[in-house]
């Protein structure tokens, strides 16, 4: 029963099946309504040009879809859609591979997409999982800079409270997703709170003015958790000075150190912020004539 219920038929869900590419051609009317691919070449490469309004149709079933990267360990996928099972979501949700350490998770409507997403990473049988948000320019070996961060607009005045007001604030700073509980009731006026799609590597206002220009004010914004992003590696978590791709850890073994050997180290700066966050600091080793030239 339980190996019937966890066999995913795939993100397409099963609506299309196995046919010949005169059957598949001819028979989708809903095709046309988009310009013919065209067989060409570019950037000295063959290629297939496809308009902007097909990818984004194509693109469109998988709104509310994300990847889950698995940088250390994967359990299976049965594991993986048994877990999401065990969500208790409201709609159906498919989870299939896309390389030995992506999984791409569809899910049916915004309220599961938020849900899960919200969280931005799990721990799914003792395997670390790290949510990235889905988009037809997504390259799975490249972390998306677009994540789920609560904005806070403290002391907004009470009669703002609407979701219309709400959405409209938020949507300066990116994709608003929900609104938390006690924003929802009002039984926290001291701060609204919205859970807002927001690109990292960009940065943002800590003041708006909200209102007409007689009736409005200044209204304090601020971000909950905003986290590093490295221009080099595109990983979520350190910045530039901080990647080891840049700086690579130096191992130096003792017995290969001459007496006249110094150890010099990155600048202070770099290294206080490094031990802040309790990174490894490179080290490289100069001999005395070196640090005399």
């Amino acid at each position: 029963m339980a190996t019937k219920r966890f066999a995913d038929l795939g993100f397409l869900d099963g609506s299309v099946k196995s046919r010949s590419f005169v059957e598949a051609l001819s028979g989708s009317s809903s095709d046309n309504r988009f310009p013919d691919v065209k067989i060409s070449s570019f950037r000295g490469l063959p290629s297939l040009w496809i308009s902007e309004q097909e990818i984004r149709a194509l693109a469109a079933p998988f709104q509310f879809a994300l990847v889950g990267f698995f940088p250390f360990k994967r359990p299976s996928l049965d594991s993986i859609r048994i877990f999401f099972f065990n969500l208790k979501l409201n709609g159906e949700v498919s989870v299939t591979l896309l390389d030995p350490s992506h999984v791409l998770i569809k899910l049916e409507n915004d309220l599961d997409y938020c849900r899960v997403f919200c969280h931005r990473s799990y721990l799914v049988y003792n395997c670390y999982m790290k949510l990235i948000k889905w988009s037809p320019l997504l390259d799975v070996g490249v972390e998306s800079p677009v994540i789920p961060i609560w904005v806070s607009f403290p002391q907004l005045r009470p009669h703002l409270y609407s979701p219309r007001i709400l959405y409209g604030l938020a949507s300066i700073f990116g994709k608003p997703l929900k609104i938390d509980t006690a924003t929802s009731v009002g039984s926290r006026p001291s701060v609204a709170r919205v859970l807002v799609e927001i690109d990292i590597t960009k940065t943002y206002p800590g003041k708006v003015w909200l209102g007409p220009d007689n009736l409005g004010y200044v209204q304090q914004v601020t971000m909950e958790e905003f986290p590093s992003f490295c221009a080099s590696c595109k990983c979520i978590g350190h910045v530039l000075g901080n990647c080891r791709d840049l700086y690579p850890l130096v191992v130096v073994d003792s017995a290969d150190i001459s007496p006249n050997t110094h150890l010099v180290s990155a600048p202070a700066a770099l290294v206080s912020d490094r031990i802040s966050k309790a990174i490894t600091i490179p080290i490289v080793v100069m001999s005395n004539d070196e640090l005399q030239a």
